[in-house]
């Protein structure tokens, strides 16, 4: 638990109106941007959008650590005090750490829109998240920044699930913890398995065991394998292709899903379904077996 002092505290209140100017005026920018004119312009077309409803901005804060504390820094947002999480509009953030020069940190927070951001910013939440700012830490004033980003795409033609996984984050995090429908697993190119969805874990190994470090190839069938270990050497980022897999669950017995596949240069994710979610007889008997598995 971080301790609160006085003279912490303070810098904690500089840096925050620090930034609350900095937001203030990129606000002030983005409306005059807004109001300049575009005759003459190429971008005429785009002027209508800039007037448009926002659905999502990113704030960008950019601070440089001057006191070697960049591993402090780093414990503190792995174990920050979401107090941001419930906060209306809020829709996500992220942290991360310069490449080049450690001591650079970049907090990235999505909203839907500027007015959440702005009443999140004034709250006293957020005062007394920068009061927990770790003892001793220094900060180099001169180069703290945010920066204010809309997300650019067409209001007349939007796919409200093209973003769905990230703006509804929470959402998402909370269906797989708890579906039994949902089976889902992240593995190494090597097959190794990094993690998997509740549904998964009680498929493949019952309510005792986890599934991470296992290879994913010793719960499927050799046709299975092959053909999964073909995707995967090929690279597929067709993510709408879908095919059957069948996996040997924790009853010894076969269990075909209904998978989608995205492979990335450090691992490939399972996204699978029962053949059919209910009144089929290779879900029932998928459902069966985990039952009989877990007894």
């Amino acid at each position: 638990m971080w301790r609160h002092s006085p003279v912490r505290a303070g810098a904690a209140i500089e840096l925050d109106r620090r930034m609350q100017l900095l937001n203030e005026a990129a606000v002030r920018i983005r409306l005059k941007f807004q109001r300049r004119s575009w005759r003459g312009c190429r971008c005429r077309q785009y002027a209508d959008a800039a007037q448009s409803e926002i659905t999502m901005i990113i704030a960008m804060s950019r601070f440089r650590v001057m006191n070697h504390r960049e591993q402090d820094v780093r414990r503190a947002f792995l174990n920050r005090p979401r107090f941001v999480d419930g906060q209306a509009g809020f829709l996500g953030i992220e942290i991360f750490q310069d490449h080049a020069d450690c001591a650079i940190f970049y907090l990235v927070t999505r909203w839907t829109d500027h007015a959440s951001f702005r009443a999140w910013h004034s709250s006293p939440a957020h005062q007394r998240s920068h009061e927990l700012m770790p003892k001793g830490l220094k900060l180099d004033s001169a180069f703290t920044e945010i920066r204010i980003l809309e997300r650019v795409e067409d209001e007349h033609d939007r796919d409200v699930f093209e973003h769905f996984p990230s703006d509804w984050g929470a959402l998402t995090r909370a269906y797989f913890a708890s579906s039994s429908i949902s089976h889902a697993l992240v593995a190494t190119p090597d097959g190794t398995i990094l993690g998997a969805t509740v549904a998964m874990e009680r498929l493949l190994r019952g309510d005792s065991d986890r599934l991470d470090g296992q290879p994913v190839w010793k719960f499927l069938t050799p046709e299975s394998t092959e053909e999964l270990r073909r995707l995967v050497a090929a690279g597929s980022r067709d993510s709408r292709l879908r095919f059957p897999m069948t996996f040997m669950d924790a009853g010894s017995g076969k269990c075909v899903l209904i998978c989608n596949l995205d492979v990335q240069p450090n691992a490939f994710a399972l996204l699978c379904e029962p053949v059919s979610v209910a009144g089929n007889p290779v879900a029932a008997q998928c459902e069966a077996n985990r039952r009989a598995a877990s007894k």
